[in-house]
């Protein structure tokens, strides 16, 4: 697998379980943060619970001053039992408010029993109350108010299932809301309490064993949640309240119920109607309210601070990830700009240079790390292989110069007689292998002596020069011209007969003969030259035969009178 493949699957990996972990950090937060604000809304809505069944309660302290009434019907008492039944309306609506916006009609229908519950204890408190006061039966009376007491339970359900969401969202707030719940139930017994105490003082009557026995159990009750209310570490303003509800409630309001216990067990007349006790008793049971509030806005704050502490989190975990996301692929760019780029870019200027190219530099050679080290390395390389390149061209053409001067006579520039050889003997090779017939023409210039000694060694070097010049021009493209030795020169022509190979001296010979030669003293000179010509066919073909012929063919020529061509017999 490449380097860059492996990259890419390596980053995609890496990306994934980072992008994998990150995802689940923030869906965690997020999962916290949503569940705090769920926990938020349903302490709202535990609060509105509350609130609506402190208000169901509340609203018996009207209904038994007019259930209380002993003669005629009390305008103020009934005012008064209408606006304890709005504020009940009112405390209502807001909680079915607050279910609207948490969950819609779902969690609505959650109030249906209540909101059926209380229509029922309304029309049937409204029908005993338009009964004259004397036509009034206890069990009347009793029915009346147990279905006002029916009322808050369905109230505290509603609550107890919102604040199982909230225990559940803020586990530390836990203890604030029980205590809340006991604070609730504690108002909701301290009503019964007052609330027991009706029918006696609606029929003047003592209260009998029964109600004695309810009355002993409501307060043992009120005794537990006292105590359970009580059990608080909590200093500041719950504190304070805690204490303002001993010195009210227990202390101010069960001495009320206390003096008319003791009023019923001693026969005495009753100093206080329904109206009056609930004027009296309901009082005290407010700083019950303030402690639930109290308890309650404790568990808010430690909820909304639960809560920012999630919405941080959230936050932190949100740009953490994208930083970190970042960070990585910044790191990926930098790390394919600085390294992977470069290192493929190395790896191609290697294969270039093991493959002789040396026409492009790698770059990149002025970093100051360990790559411009490796690139600076890669760019002596490249010096170093032109240079040797270069080194290698020089003795190369070099070696070719020297093969030409050792091949090339000197003073004309054609083939020497060791080259001639060389190439003859290869044609030879051919004209054996395929029967051919192979001819040699041998040359020298006449009197070429004669011309050193009147005109000088440079002379005949000019003459030297000009013939094998003009034979050159006469030759054509295969046919092999050779300074024999002195001023004898030797041609090889293309595979041809003997009278070809004539014909090609006569020629030369002419073309020799025709041209004067212009001197350095400004004298014209005229040069001839005597030719033989000898050929073989087949394996006859020798080199040493068809010289010796053409040899003896060129003294031949002289012998007649030179400036003439003969061929050997």
């Amino acid at each position: 697998m490449k380097l860059t493949r492996l990259l890419s699957l390596s980053t995609a990996v890496l990306a994934l379980l980072v992008c994998g972990m990150l995802g689940h950090i923030t869906r965690n937060a997020w999962l916290r943060y949503d569940a705090t604000g769920s926990g938020l809304q349903a302490l709202r809505l535990t609060h509105a619970a509350m609130v609506a069944a402190e208000k169901l309660s509340f609203e018996r302290g009207p209904v038994n001053a007019v259930l209380g009434e002993r003669f005629t019907a009390d305008p103020a008492r009934r005012e008064r039992l209408q606006r304890g039944r709005a504020a009940t309306d009112l405390a209502l609506m807001q909680l079915e408010r607050e279910l609207l916006a948490d969950d819609g009609m779902t969690r609505q229908t959650v109030l249906a029993p209540l909101r059926a519950a209380l229509d029922t204890a309304r029309h049937s408190v409204d029908q005993l109350a338009a009964v004259p006061p004397a036509e009034r039966t206890p069990e009347q009376l009793k029915q009346a108010i147990e279905q006002m007491f029916g009322l808050v339970p369905l109230a505290l359900d509603a609550a107890a299932s919102y604040t199982q969401a909230s225990e559940l969202a803020y586990p530390r707030i836990t203890r604030a809301l029980i205590k809340a719940r006991y604070a609730v139930e504690l108002r909701e017994y301290a009503g019964r309490l007052g609330s027991l105490l009706t029918v006696p003082l609606t029929t003047r009557q003592p209260l009998t064993p029964a109600e004695y026995t309810r009355l002993q159990m409501l307060r043992g009750r009120i005794a537990q949640l006292r105590q359970q209310v009580q059990a608080t570490d909590s200093g500041g303003n719950l504190a304070i309240v805690t204490q303002r509800v001993d010195d009210i409630y227990f202390g101010e309001g069960l001495q009320l119920v206390t003096d008319i216990e003791q009023a019923s067990r001693a026969g005495r007349a009753y100093d206080l109607d329904t109206a009056q006790l609930a004027q009296r008793y309901v009082p005290t049971m407010t700083p019950i309210l303030a402690l639930r509030d109290e308890l309650l806005q404790e568990a808010q704050t430690q909820a909304q601070n639960d809560h920012e502490h999630a919405r941080r989190e959230l936050w932190i975990a949100t740009l953490s990830g994208i930083a970190i996301l970042l960070s990585l692929t910044l790191l990926l760019l930098i790390v394919r700009r600085r390294v992977i780029v470069p290192l493929l870019r190395a790896t191609r200027a290697v294969i270039r240079l093991g493959n002789g190219d040396y026409s492009r530099d790698s770059g990149g050679s002025q970093r100051a790390d360990e790559i411009g080290d490796m690139l600076r390395a890669l760019a002596t390389l490249r010096t170093n292989s032109i240079e040797r390149q270069q080194l290698e061209l020089e003795r190369q053409s070099l070696i070719d110069e020297l093969r030409l001067r050792a091949n090339t006579d000197y003073l004309t520039g054609i083939l020497n007689r060791r080259a001639f050889v060389a190439a003859s003997n290869q044609r030879l090779q051919r004209a054996r292998d395929c029967r051919e017939t192979l001819a040699v023409l041998l040359f020298d210039i006449d009197h070429f002596k004669a011309v050193n000694d009147a005109h000088g060694h440079e002379a005949g070097d000019q003459v030297l020069i000009r013939v094998a010049a003009l034979v050159r021009d006469e030759l054509r493209d295969g046919e092999i011209l050779a300074r024999h030795g002195g001023e004898e020169f030797v041609v090889m022509p293309a595979y041809c007969q003997l009278e070809q190979a004539c014909a090609l001296a006569e020629r030369l010979r002419l073309a020799i003969a025709s041209v004067p030669l212009t001197l350095a003293d400004g004298q014209l000179l005229r040069v001839t030259a005597s030719f033989g010509v000898a050929s073989a066919t087949g394996p006859a073909a020798a080199l040493d035969d068809l010289l010796h012929a053409a040899d003896l063919a060129l003294y031949s020529a002289k012998r007649k009178g030179r400036n003439r061509v003969e061929s050997a017999a």
